[in-house]
């Protein structure tokens, strides 16, 4: 069976429009503000562009590396988060060097990134005590609201990590990343 579609290109590309459509409005809502009017319109759109950026860098990551499996012809089995784990497999049926595992900074990034999609989509105690756990690992942030950090810095940091995690998979397997075939984006889209 020929797999013909990498779905993480989309999914990437449009994590990354949606992070520099947050960065616009966080400078919309500064311009507002400085000209005296509240610009809490322009920052609400900033935090909607986070959270859609957070559930797009998480769907991307997910179908990055189903994809690399796919490529491989490896069944893949765990969470999408084992599966970047194990990509030492795939590496090996591709004919690479199968010494190496994900850097600790990737994993507690993935880590973030599924705590975020879990409290974002589903909002339970559960998903929101993961997530203080999440980001108290990445950085040591400990908040009592967590959509204070969901901000346009935030959402570049985000995709920034995302890209990060890419080249070094793509490094490993020979498996293009989604930033490098396609992921460009049009001024229209954000």
């Amino acid at each position: 069976m020929t797999h013909g579609y990498n779905g993480s290109q989309v999914l990437f590309r449009q994590a990354k429009a949606r992070a520099l459509a947050a960065r616009r409005f966080a400078r919309e809502a500064d311009q507002e503000q400085a000209e005296g009017r509240s610009g809490i319109e322009r920052r609400q759109r900033e935090k909607d562009a986070v959270i859609a950026t957070l559930v797009l860098a998480q769907g991307a990551g997910e179908a990055y590396v189903n994809w690399v499996y796919l490529q491989a012809g490896v069944t893949p089995s765990g969470t999408w988060i084992d599966r970047w784990g194990g990509l030492r497999n795939a590496a090996r049926e591709l004919g690479r060097d199968d010494k190496f595992g994900p850097p600790r900074e990737h994993r507690k990034f993935f880590n973030e990134l599924d705590a975020w999609r879990n409290y974002l989509l589903h909002g339970d105690e559960k998903a929101r005590k993961s997530l203080h756990q999440a980001l108290k690992a990445q950085d040591g942030t400990d908040l009592t609201n967590e959509t204070d950090l969901l901000d346009g810095a935030y959402a570049a940091s985000v995709m920034d990590r995302a890209e990060a995690a890419f080249r070094w998979a793509e490094q490993q397997t020979g498996i293009q990343a989604p930033f490098l075939d396609g992921a460009w984006v049009a001024f229209d889209e954000c």
